[in-house]
């Protein structure tokens, strides 16, 4: 079988074929080669043995084997090859032969049955790289939630063995209980965070309700400042009267992630803006950081990748992303904000547009508000 993506470094994986190993990475063109010089033999040890011994079954090891280790294409290519080899073989230079027309048809036959071969071993090799990709991940999560949770539990621990050998002291004792408290509620929030990464890995579908978006965007614009009291926080909103089909308790983590992650890159001021277009709603949150680099901007989406030492699990953009994605739309950097788009199912509008949400970078036209209608005097 196959071995999915391993820890050697990005873009590095195994291919195993019946124990044989060979990186994806290697010059298909030797393998293609090694495969047609089979080929080529095997053609000609059918011409050698005539009629009287089929060798159709023996071309059927390097198809597979090609296919294996350098994919779909090859496998094609050298199909085309296994029949042109049996036309030449079995038709053009056996002359003697009387039933060149069941030898042809015989070719046809074997051609067609090499193209079902290569798509069947495509599809096992699709699937089995899918599946230990899969789990590589997945022991890649359990070691990032192991290594997230080992702080919070040591400082518990460290936290704990204080209290139990210090003295009586009354200042110094509610320190150290505030300490407990403080790395407690730390790891009861990476355990939500972990949990809730689970529950999107798993896709499971989010119960939808009717929720009143420029509420939802102010009530965590609210919490935001209270926690963050410094900073200044600026909500501006076009959303007003929206009623959005959504989960509003994960629509509200997600929002909460990307204003976390803005106050504590902030220098002094969040602008937090919601937007409403024909078929969807956007909701961008900008800081007055300094942002992230150009070369960083993939890698602050995966999961336990933090950008800097102030307390980030790296499972905030993740978990937000993957929230978004749940509700049929997309999470985006551009232009120094984080961006959420979700399509808006239910509209207060009674127009019709079928206008897709578009690509990062792409400019957007915004929906004008309705002018509502004056009664006559």
């Amino acid at each position: 079988m196959f071995c999915g993506p391993n820890s050697r470094g990005p873009g590095s994986s195994i291919a195993v074929w019946r124990g044989f190993a060979v990186r994806e990475d290697s010059p298909r063109v030797r393998v293609a080669a090694i495969a047609a010089a089979a080929i080529i033999a095997i053609g000609v040890v059918d011409y050698a043995t005539g009629p009287l011994w089929s060798m159709s079954v023996f071309y059927l090891v390097p198809i597979a084997w090609a296919t294996a280790l350098a994919g779909r294409r090859v496998g094609v290519g050298l199909a085309v090859l296994c029949g042109l080899v049996g036309v030449l073989s079995d038709v053009v230079f056996q002359p003697q032969y009387t039933h060149r027309g069941v030898a042809a048809a015989n070719v046809a036959l074997m051609f067609v049955t090499l193209l079902a071969i290569v798509e069947l071993v495509h599809r096992l090799r699709e699937r089995a790289l899918t599946a230990l990709q899969a789990e590589q991940q997945s022991r890649e999560f359990l070691a990032g939630a192991a290594h997230q949770l080992r702080t919070p539990l040591a400082g518990i621990r460290a936290s704990v063995d204080a209290l139990l050998v210090s003295p009586d002291r009354g200042s110094e004792r509610d320190e150290l209980l505030i300490r407990l408290g403080t790395e407690t509620a730390r790891a009861g929030r990476l355990v939500n965070s972990l949990l809730r990464v689970a529950r999107l890995d798993q896709h499971e579908p989010l119960p939808r309700r009717t929720t009143d978006l420029l509420r939802l965007v102010n009530d965590e614009v609210e919490r935001a400042r209270r926690t963050r009291s410094a900073i200044v926080w600026t909500c501006q909103d076009e959303v007003d009267g929206v009623q959005l089909d959504c989960n509003p308790e994960a629509l509200a983590e997600a929002i909460a992630n990307l204003l976390d992650n803005a106050g504590r890159h902030a220098r002094s001021r969040v602008t937090v803006r919601a937007r409403r277009y024909p078929d969807f709603v956007e909701i961008t949150v900008h800081d007055d950081g300094p942002g992230l680099p150009e070369d960083k901007i993939q890698a602050a989406f995966q999961r336990f990748v933090s950008m800097d030492g102030d307390g980030g699990t790296g499972l905030g953009l993740p978990i937000t992303q993957g929230i978004a994605e749940a509700h049929g739309g997309t999470l985006v950097y551009e232009s120094g904000s984080f961006t959420i788009r979700i399509p808006q199912t239910t509209r207060p509008a009674r127009r019709r547009n079928t206008t897709p949400i578009p690509p990062p970078g792409e400019p957007l036209k915004p929906c004008p508000r309705e002018t509502p209608a004056r009664l006559p005097k």
